[in-house]
């Protein structure tokens, strides 16, 4: 699936939310379309992922090298809405604390995953 990226301008920024596949087969198209776009130092970029079907390893550091990409470049960037899949790579990875979004999992959701960012559950380091 090629990458779909709608984007609306915003104060200050950019808005986007992007559709379809962060495989190693898409990698490059998504990076090809990131880089096209010119996001002035300063601004703001969202990056809503909720969206994203798939995503393997690929993917994942497609969206480490566009948040150092940012960085650098002085942008503010928030990813928003993260999807399931994201969110099950992320956790995989442990790129949770990394990337620093705000995270929302719905109650069905919260027993997948392993991360606690923004849980209130007490950790008694018992294993």
């Amino acid at each position: 699936m090629d990458p779909i990226i709608r984007k609306k301008q915003v104060p200050g920024g950019v808005a986007t939310a992007w559709e379809g596949y962060l495989t190693i087969q898409h990698v490059s198209a998504w990076k090809e379309v990131f880089l096209k776009e010119s996001y002035p130092m300063g601004s703001k970029l969202s990056i809503d992922l909720s969206k994203i079907q798939r995503i393997d390893t690929a993917g994942a550091q497609l969206l480490v090298f566009i948040k150092k990409y940012c960085a650098e470049n002085q942008i503010q960037l928030n990813f928003l809405n993260h999807s399931t899949a994201i969110l099950k790579v992320f956790d995989v990875l442990g790129l949770i604390g990394f990337f620093g979004d705000k995270i929302k999992v719905n109650k069905q959701l919260t027993n997948e995953f392993d991360f606690s960012y923004g849980t209130k559950r007490e950790v008694d380091g018992s294993i």
